[in-house]
């Protein structure tokens, strides 16, 4: 067990009826939607891309959009943020432009370890550091593959986490 980040994709006017407290992210059914679940890897990609934990620079901040700017106001027992269509957009470019070279060469293990990054931070089993490269960037292909099609679709995004 343990928190995971599921991402939603959904039409502007619903994510703007969300911000303005018209409409409540609890009525929102995921398997009405295009969701993506990534699991426990959503803070090792989002400091992966950032080098930071939470907070990160666009357009990478917005790949896993754990912002002070963009928190969505809702009841759940654990956080939930989106990203409009135009940041899809932008997040999508960079996804694009990230070849396996460059995050091969961004990746730093000991860093996520030093800087307690979930799921590492109070995991009791050692993990292998290309064990864990290999569970990130399994879940990095597909986010670019699902910011792509939302993307496509002008769609916006609202990662939740449970």
């Amino acid at each position: 067990m343990g928190i995971t980040g599921t991402y939603i994709a959904i039409e502007n006017f619903l994510l703007s009826q969300i911000i303005n407290g018209e409409k409540s992210i609890l009525e929102l059914d995921p398997t009405q939607y295009q969701s993506l679940n990534i699991d426990k890897s959503w803070q090792a990609i989002h400091y992966l891309l950032c080098k930071d934990i939470e907070n990160g620079k666009p357009p990478m901040g917005y790949v896993v959009p754990i912002r002070d700017d963009n928190e969505l106001d809702c009841e759940l027992d654990f956080e939930a943020f989106y990203i409009t269509a135009q940041q899809v957009k932008e997040a999508t470019n960079f996804l694009n432009s990230l070849d396996d070279t460059v995050l091969e060469n961004i990746y730093d293990f000991k860093s996520m370890q030093e800087n307690a990054v979930y799921p590492l931070h109070g995991n009791k089993n050692e993990m292998d550091t290309g064990f864990f490269y290999e569970y990130i960037y399994s879940y990095l292909i597909k986010l670019r593959e699902y910011f792509n099609q939302t993307a496509e679709k002008g769609y916006a995004i609202i990662l939740y986490f449970s």
